[in-house]
């Protein structure tokens, strides 16, 4: 038996290669256009992402400062013990941040009338701050202002 390459000169296989059918979805072109149908969709679900309003963009907290206050603890047998703080409220809009600043002197009250009541045990460790923010919260909320979507402590002194 004789090979076919020996059988079949090299003009005859190129007159037979020439006149076979192509075909026109050959594995190499399937997996071409499966990888651009693939890159399109990512392209336009990326440029549909970036059109949608507020996805890249997040919004920008603004910040309403409030004064520092020192309060008196109440501590046990007669002790002095006082507290000093300073947080800043994170209001989610521009309109919260001006209704807050236009209630501060409500805000503070609400954070005085707790901060008076809290005993030194309250404040230990970093389970104390965060009910303390979360009270903070509470009170920003019963002052009637603004929405505020945080409270970052400043500064948390105790002596």
């Amino acid at each position: 038996m004789t090979p076919i390459n020996e059988a079949i000169g090299p003009e005859d296989l190129a007159a037979l290669e020439a006149a076979l059918p192509r075909k026109w979805w050959s594995g190499r072109r399937i997996v071409t256009a499966a990888l651009i149908a693939v890159a399109l969709a990512a392209a336009l679900y990326g440029l549909r992402w970036a059109a949608a309003p507020g996805v890249l963009t997040p919004a920008v907290p603004h910040y309403v400062e409030v004064p520092a206050m020192t309060v008196n603890l109440r501590a046990k047998g007669g002790e002095r013990r006082y507290l000093k703080v300073r947080v800043v409220i994170e209001a989610a809009s521009r309109e919260d941040a001006a209704a807050i600043s236009a209630r501060l002197p409500a805000v503070i009250d609400g954070f005085q009338s707790f901060l008076r009541e809290l005993r030194p045990q309250d404040l230990g460790g970093a389970s104390g701050t965060y009910r303390i923010k979360e009270e903070l919260m509470v009170r920003i909320n019963r002052a009637g202002a603004g929405r505020a979507s945080d409270v970052l402590v400043q500064e948390l002194i105790q002596q």
